[in-house]
C-alpha cells in the first residue's frame, strides 16, 4: 500500500513539475506581449497585465488588500508600482520577509531592424532568426532548441515570470495550510481517501508553511534608463513593512545571471556598484580669433581635465579581485549654436565614474584637483568653484524668488519632453552662471543624476545572517559569489553605508529636489541585504538576447523555493 501510495505522489510530482514549466511559459509570454518599452505608455499595459494576474488568484480574491497598483509620484506617464504579498504561519509580532524584485520595463527592439514586430513574440521571432543575424554562439544556442529568445526574455521578464509563478504557487499553498489548520481547530480531518490531489496539496502546503514567513513581490517599471520606479518605491516598501508588521530579511532581483565559460557556473551578485555623473562647465574669455592671446579658450581647459582623468587607472579600486572601471567621458564640447570666428564662450563635459567603496566627497575632491591643475597651465585666472558655492550666490542676487519659479517651470518642462538629466543639468548651470552675471573664465563642477549608491550586502545589517543566506545558495547549486554587479541595478536603493550618506551629492547637483531625488533616510532604515539572482541569460540588449529553458523553468523556481524556506526558518 505504502509503494502504491508513494508511487501516486510521484506521478503526482511529475505532474505537478511540468505544469508549473507551463505556467512559467505562459506568463513569459504574456508579459513578452505587453511590448513594454521603457518609458512609453506599454509600461502601464505591463502594469495592468501582471495586477490581473494576480488578482484572478484565490488568495488575493480573499486578501484584495495584499495587492495593488502603487503610482509612482510626479511621474508624467503615470506608471506604477506592482506588488503582490502573502503571510503564512501563526499570526504573530513579525513575519520574516523575502521580497521577490524586479523591472517589467524593457529597451527598445530597434535593433532587430524589419523583425522588431516579431521580437516580443518568442515563437515568431526565433523563425526571423538566422545565422545571418546572430553570432555564431547565439547561432548554436538556436538550433539547439535550449534557450527562449526575444526581446525581454532575459532581461528581466523571464525572471519575473518565474517570481510570479512562485508567487501564485506560495499563494496557493497558503490557503490550503489556512484551510487545513481551520479544520484542526474545528475538530476535523482531511479524509485519507480523498482525492489524490486534494489530499497531497493540504500535505505539501503543511511542509512549506510549518513556520510563519512572508513573501512580497514587489515589479517596478523604469529600471533601464533612471530607474524612477525604484526610487518611487521606498515609501511604499516602508509601508507595507507597517503594516503587515514584515521584518525585511532578503531581496532577491531577478537580474539575469552568467555563467562560466563552462556553463556549470552561475555567477551571482551580493552587491550592486555604485555611478555618478560629474558634470564639468567651463566659461572661457570670448574673443576674435585674431586676438587669441587675449582671451581664453574653454575646449582647451576641458580637453586638458579630459586627458587629466579619461582612463585613469589610479582612481579605480579593487574589492576580492573584482575591479572597477576606470572615468570615462560620455560627452565634450564646445556650446557654441553655430560656426564663427571667435573662440566658444563655454564647454562642457561629463564622465561616468562607477565606485566599489569611493564616495561622492571623495569624488569631489578627485575632479577638483584635476580641475585646479588643469586651470594652472592657463596664462590667465581661472576660477575653480563647486555648484553648491556658485548656488548660494545665487540667493544673494535680488530677483531670486522669480528667477527660482521661472527656472523650476522651464526645467520641468526640459524634463517632460524628455531632454535627459545631464542636458537639463547644463542648461540649468548656465542659466545661473547668466543670473549672477559671472563673466570672468571658470571652472563649475557639479553633479547630474542619476546617483546610485555603491551597496553591497554584507555591509548592511545582520551581516551573520545574509552569511548563512550565501552558504546555503552555495549548498543548493554551483555558484560563484561576486561581490558586486557592475551594471548597474535597482539594489543600489535596497540600502546605503554610512559612508554615502554625506550631503555632499545633494548639494551639489542642481537637479536634487522636485527634480530628482529619493528618500536617502529610508535607505538607511531599510537596509535589505539581497543577492541578483535570476535565470541564465545571454546577449541583453542585443539581437540574441536568450534565456536558458532549463535554467527558466526548473533550476530557477526550485532555487527560489528553497531560499525562501531556508529564511523563513532560520533565526
Amino acid at each position: 500500500m505504502r509503494v502504491r501510495d508513494e508511487s501516486k505522489m510521484a506521478i503526482h510530482k511529475t505532474m505537478k513539475d511540468d505544469n508549473s514549466k507551463k505556467i512559467i511559459l505562459e506568463i513569459l509570454r504574456g508579459l513578452m506581449a505587453q511590448k513594454s518599452i521603457t518609458n512609453t505608455e506599454k509600461e502601464i499595459a505591463a502594469e495592468e497585465w501582471i495586477i490581473n494576474y494576480f488578482r484572478r488568484l484565490a488568495y488575493f480574491q480573499k486578501f484584495p488588500e495584499r495587492c495593488g497598483l502603487f503610482p509612482l509620484p510626479d511621474d508624467p506617464l503615470r506608471r506604477s508600482v506592482v506588488w503582490a504579498l502573502i503571510t503564512t504561519g501563526a499570526d504573530t509580532e513579525t513575519f520574516p520577509t523575502v521580497i521577490l524584485m524586479g523591472h517589467h520595463d524593457v529597451v527598445s527592439a530597434d535593433v532587430y531592424g524589419d523583425a522588431a514586430d516579431w521580437a516580443f513574440d518568442p515563437d515568431t521571432i526565433t523563425a526571423h532568426l538566422d545565422q545571418d543575424t546572430l553570432s555564431s554562439e547565439a547561432y548554436t544556442d538556436l538550433l539547439s532548441g535550449d534557450w527562449i529568445f526575444g526581446r525581454g526574455s532575459c532581461d528581466m521578464l523571464g525572471g519575473t515570470a518565474v517570481q510570479m509563478a512562485v508567487l501564485a504557487e506560495q499563494a496557493e499553498a497558503a490557503l490550503q495550510e489556512e484551510l487545513k489548520n481551520n479544520q484542526l481547530r474545528a475538530g476535523k480531518t482531511v479524509p485519507a481517501d480523498k482525492q489524490m490531489g486534494e489530499a497531497l496539496h493540504v500535505e505539501e502546503a503543511t511542509d512549506c508553511n510549518r513556520n510563519r514567513g512572508a513573501l512580497l513581490f514587489v515589479s517596478v517599471p523604469d529600471e533601464e534608463s533612471f530607474s524612477v520606479g525604484m526610487r518611487g518605491t521606498l515609501p511604499l516598501l516602508e509601508t507595507i513593512k507597517e503594516r503587515f508588521r514584515l521584518d525585511y530579511r532578503l531581496a532577491v532581483c531577478a537580474e539575469p545571471n552568467r555563467r562560466t565559460a563552462d556553463g556549470k557556473t552561475q555567477i551571482v551578485s551580493a552587491g550592486s556598484i555604485g555611478k555618478l555623473l560629474p558634470v564639468v562647465l567651463v566659461q572661457g574669455k570670448l574673443v576674435q580669433i585674431g586676438s587669441y592671446r587675449d582671451g581664453v579658450n574653454p575646449l582647451g581647459i576641458l580637453s586638458r581635465i579630459v586627458a587629466a582623468t579619461e582612463g585613469d587607472e589610479n582612481f579605480t579600486e579593487e574589492v576580492e579581485g573584482e575591479r572597477s572601471v576606470p572615468p570615462v567621458w560620455m560627452y565634450a564640447r564646445d556650446l557654441k549654436d553655430g560656426y564663427d570666428f571667435s573662440l566658444p564662450r563655454r564647454a562642457a563635459g561629463y564622465c561616468n565614474i562607477l565606485t566599489f567603496r569611493k564616495t561622492p566627497a571623495q569624488m569631489l575632491a578627485y575632479f577638483l584637483a584635476k580641475i585646479k591643475g588643469a586651470a594652472a597651465d592657463v596664462p590667465h585666472p581661472v576660477s575653480v568653484l563647486t555648484w553648491v558655492t556658485l548656488w548660494q550666490q545665487a540667493k544673494q542676487h535680488a530677483g531670486f524668488e522669480e528667477f527660482l519659479r521661472e527656472t523650476e517651470a522651464k526645467t520641468d518642462g526640459l524634463l517632460r519632453q524628455h531632454k535627459t538629466f545631464p542636458e537639463v543639468t547644463l542648461w540649468l548651470t548656465q542659466r545661473t552662471l547668466d543670473f549672477v552675471q559671472m563673466d570672468k573664465p571658470l571652472v563649475l563642477l557639479g553633479f547630474a543624476p542619476p546617483y546610485y549608491p555603491a551597496v553591497r550586502s554584507e555591509e548592511l545589517r545582520n551581516a551573520q545572517r545574509f552569511a548563512k543566506y550565501k552558504n546555503a545558495l552555495a549548498a543548493w547549486q554551483s555558484i560563484q559569489i561576486e561581490p558586486y554587479f557592475t551594471g548597474v541595478s535597482d539594489c543600489s536603493y535596497c540600502g546605503i553605508p554610512e559612508r554615502e550618506m554625506s550631503p555632499v551629492y545633494q548639494v551639489n547637483t542642481p537637479l536634487w529636489g522636485k527634480s530628482y531625488q529619493f528618500d536617502v533616510a529610508a535607505l538607511a532604515r531599510l537596509q535589505i541585504p539581497f543577492f541578483l539572482l535570476g535565470p541564465w541569460g545571454k546577449d541583453l540588449h542585443q539581437i540574441g538576447e536568450r534565456v536558458n529553458r532549463y535554467s527558466l523553468t526548473e533550476e530557477y523556481p526550485e532555487v527560489l523555493k528553497k531560499l525562501l524556506q531556508f529564511v523563513w526558518l532560520s533565526d
